[in-house]
């Protein structure tokens, strides 16, 4: 056999183990076990906001953007009839736009969980887990954002948002069909 013939087989050979890795390495699951802190127990002063979807769109940009120290902000927050994650994929040098669709939920702590409803990756269909599992280990995001891939959701963690004065937030009620978005800014007593 010729050199020639030898090199194409192996490079097919290391392209086609290259792909068979990648997606063993997508579909294995997370080794890193989800920790997250339970929110500590509120008490202090509480002051009731009510919120539109708009206001409460650009507070949570501006607290990712804050939490990134300057960093890319890789994700952003829209809310429509759901909360939308947009962020972006870099698979093989290529940058596909992905879009998370959640349904918000107030846990009684006042932390935000979204369950996730639907995906959008360019074209591609893809798990949701999967996809989850991909942003949570290729961008950074904030400690007070727990991404749970196995669960299909990510946990809000309200109260662990730092703030100045040891002042804490909760949500209280969220409803974006009826534009009311709830929240508690607890001010700790002194």
């Amino acid at each position: 056999m010729n050199k020639w013939k030898i090199a194409f087989f192996l490079l097919v050979l290391v392209i086609v183990g290259s792909i068979i890795g990648l997606f063993y390495w997508i579909t294995l699951p997370s080794d890193s076990e989800v920790v997250y802190e339970e929110s500590p127990n509120l008490t202090g002063h509480v002051l009731t906001v009510n919120s539109t979807i708009e206001d409460f769109e650009g507070i949570a940009n501006s607290f990712i953007k804050k939490a990134m120290e300057g960093k890319p902000v890789p994700l952003k927050l829209t809310l429509e009839d759901q909360v939308v994650l947009s962020s972006e994929l870099t698979i093989f040098s290529f940058t596909l736009p992905v879009k998370l669709f959640f349904e918000p939920f107030v846990e009684e702590n006042g932390d935000i969980r979204l369950e996730q409803s639907s995906i959008e990756v360019g074209q591609a269909k893809l798990d949701p887990a999967t996809v989850l599992k991909l942003l949570n280990e290729s961008i950074q995001l904030p400690e007070w954002i727990v991404v749970k891939p196995d669960e299909e959701e990510v946990l809000i963690q309200l109260a662990s948002i730092p703030m100045t004065s040891g002042v804490r937030v909760r949500a209280k009620e969220i409803n974006l069909a009826e534009d009311i978005i709830t929240l508690e800014i607890v001010i700790p007593n002194e």
